[in-house]
């Protein structure tokens, strides 16, 4: 998995490359830690490179989601292929996570 980040102002933006699977969470969270220790905010998850996404995978959303809100942040995810919008439904996190169709729309809603 590859991710990048760029600071916008609504939030820390980052965008993921391939899968979040069990191999992955790891740097993944790590990645998400280093960035947001200096200044927590607000965060969008661009998905539209994500391209598999696991258990593991979902456990680390929520776990970011956990991470943020005791920070007094927020998570949006934006660009959700179907294949991992069709795990959140299977998985009813449909109802936890706050998707949206674009990245600015994602900024948008933290309004």
């Amino acid at each position: 998995m590859n991710i990048t980040s760029e600071s916008h102002l609504a939030a820390m933006v980052f965008s993921m490359n391939g899968d979040l699977a069990v191999d992955e969470v790891d740097h993944f969270k790590r990645t998400i830690k280093e960035s947001l220790s200096e200044s927590p905010s607000d965060v969008i998850l661009d998905c539209a490179g994500l391209d598999h996404i696991d258990s593991a995978g979902l456990e680390t959303l929520l776990w970011l989601t956990d991470e943020l809100t005791q920070q007094g942040c927020k998570l949006r995810l934006a660009c959700v292929p179907q294949t991992v919008s069709r795990a959140f439904v299977i998985t009813r996190l449909e109802r936890v996570f706050n998707t949206n169709e674009t990245v600015e729309a994602a900024a948008r809603s933290f309004g």
